[in-house]
């Protein structure tokens, strides 16, 4: 009997409504962060609608993705740990590293399934660790840069075709600085969690922060260094006269005082809020300087922790709902994270419209087939490395230190913290 089939998969996934039913199932969900509680509630109340069968119990949202981390790891101490997570993709490596999170093939992400959710080309890569798949996206976020299109004008640029390489971008910023004493010409966000932005150079110039195996420092690659000298050159075109934080670095944006700002695509909907009339705001992808270039994904994974057959049967039926175009159109329309499902974002019934009312998202649709993971360094001092490496970029942005310096000086504070 198929009375229970998901039919926001699109004709996909069909689970048995007796077989659900008699197990009376009912799944433990912690997620973060707390702003999109909301969401989650109306995600939760969905897929009970959809799948009588399973009932959620949402423990309410963590503010922090890594205040979650830390609540789960020490629930696994005692025993408690939630059936399912939502979290950001670069915290999951330590519920991985401590066997708990389970790989999704083995309790039904299969190639068939994932292409019958609608899952875009490559969204599996962002909750895939050492080859295996972890997390699957729930909505994601992309380093696009954001630009004032009247200053860019000005400056004798063209809004409707924005620079694709470094070097004409960098140029661009120059001139911009150029136009009046109290304006920057651009702004590259190097303070986010993770190291998110300066990761994403990397990977857009077709480095690794490690090589395969964890145990290998890779960063400090022609593309690692190259990453550096990016920053350098955003400093010497005025950034390093005004080291902000990325919260004052957009406000300042909204302003009209910065010409460009390297960002999440998740500011965009917030920037264009507040920027409405000031100037037109326009976004465009960052360049790719790799013809394998990648773009790692910030925003919302979902993983799988408990151990027990018929709970991973009702978390992996979350799991495909959440992903499919029903969940993903709540949460596209709810939140500032942009939906991995093809099928949603082509529907003019569910996403497609507000792909067309959001025009500056395409910045980041376009990124959607080079997602790759958020890489996050092993070990107990995975959060100690991050510190350091924002420290060495900040004395890049802000010309103390030659890219070559801080290379030198990054690759073996790092090397000293990771595991042995």
């Amino acid at each position: 009997m198929k009375r229970a089939c998901i039919a926001a998969l699109g004709a996909a996934l069909c689970f048995s409504h007796s077989a659900l039913a008699a197990e009376a199932v009912t799944i433990q969900v912690a997620t973060a962060p707390s702003i999109y509680q909301k969401t989650y509630e109306a995600l939760a109340g969905a897929f009970e609608k959809a799948t009588p069968g399973v009932r959620i119990e949402l423990i309410p949202a963590k503010r922090e993705d890594e205040e979650l981390v830390q609540t789960t790891l020490r629930a696994a101490i005692t025993g408690d740990l939630p059936d399912v997570l939502f979290v950001s993709p670069n915290l999951m490596r330590p519920l991985v590293d401590r066997a708990l999170a389970v790989p999704l093939d083995q309790i039904g992400a299969t190639p068939v399934a994932l292409e019958r959710i609608g899952l875009v080309e490559g969204a599996g890569a962002v909750g895939t660790i050492d080859g295996k798949l972890y997390g699957l996206p729930f909505g994601v976020s992309t380093p696009v840069i954001a630009y004032n299109a009247e200053l860019v004008r000005k400056a004798g640029g063209d809004p409707d075709h924005f620079p694709t390489t470094w070097p004409a971008t960098i140029d661009l910023v120059k001139r911009i600085s150029a136009l009046q004493p109290d304006t920057l010409g651009g702004f590259f966000e190097y303070d986010n969690t993770g190291n998110w932005t300066y990761k994403a150079l990397v990977a857009t110039l077709g480095g690794r922060m490690m090589q395969p195996g964890d145990r290998t420092i890779d960063f400090d690659s022609p593309a690692g260094l190259e990453a550096l000298k990016v920053l350098h050159s955003f400093g010497e075109a005025g950034q390093g006269r005004v080291d902000m934080t990325r919260d004052q670095a957009r406000q300042a944006f909204a302003a009209g005082k910065i010409g460009l700002l390297v960002t999440s695509s998740g500011a965009l909907p917030g920037l264009e809020k507040l920027s409405a009339g000031a100037f037109p705001l326009r976004a465009a992808p960052l360049p790719l300087g790799s013809a394998n270039g990648r773009i790692p994904a910030a925003g919302t994974v979902m993983m799988v922790l408990t151990k027990d057959p018929a709970k991973q049967k009702a978390a992996w039926a979350l799991l495909s709902f959440a992903a499919g175009p029903e969940a993903q159109t709540i949460m596209g329309t709810q939140t500032g994270l942009l939906s991995v499902n093809r099928l949603a974002l082509a529907n003019p019934e569910q996403l497609g419209r507000l792909v067309a009312q959001r025009p500056n998202s395409q910045a980041a649709i376009d990124q959607l087939p080079r997602l790759t993971e958020w890489y996050a360094f092993p070990g107990s001092n995975s959060l100690k490395i991050t510190a350091v490496i924002k420290e060495h970029l900040q004395s890049v942005l802000t010309l103390k230190r030659t890219p070559e310096d801080a290379m030198a000086a990054m690759k073996r504070d790092v090397q000293l913290l990771l595991p042995n």
